[in-house]
């Protein structure tokens, strides 16, 4: 079944100093190629990995992508509308773009999110209805913070 990640997981990977690098690493590994890495993921990944761990994190992360080691999703005209949308609707949190990229990719491929972040997607809803579907649960990433 298809995740769609969000930033924070795919920095925790790349980052052996990360206090949820093993959890991460071991989500990304097992989504595999099912991983969907929305482009304005890649964007903000690229450049977090570039100020936090280095060039060559960030390379590495690009060169999977292109080796197909994850799937790289181009937002059509109607998932970014969504994605505009779905940071309008919620204006008063200013989710952001990226939040609300994954969030209308995932919506539209009905796919579970890969985050660590759980505050907006707390605060919003599927434009067709629901919940979202996480990858592993908010209180199970506070217990490995935790540990």
């Amino acid at each position: 079944m298809p995740v769609v990640a969000d930033t924070g997981p795919i920095l925790a990977a790349a980052n052996r100093n990360d206090e949820m690098h093993d959890l991460a690493a071991a989500l990304i590994l097992a989504a595999g190629r099912e991983l969907l890495v929305p482009e304005p993921v890649i964007v903000e990944v690229d450049w977090l990995l570039r100020e936090r761990v280095g060039p060559a994190a960030a390379r590495s992360f690009l060169e999977a992508l292109v080796d197909g080691a994850y799937v790289r999703v181009t937002l059509s005209p109607s998932v970014f509308a969504a994605a505009v949308e779905l940071d309008h609707r919620r204006a008063d949190l200013d989710i952001g773009f990226v939040d609300a990229a994954v969030m209308a990719v995932a919506d539209s491929t009905r796919s579970s999110i890969l985050t660590f972040d759980f505050r907006d997607f707390r605060a919003t809803k599927p434009m067709r209805g629901g919940a979202w579907r996480f990858v592993v649960a908010e209180a199970d990433v506070d217990r490995w913070r935790r540990r």
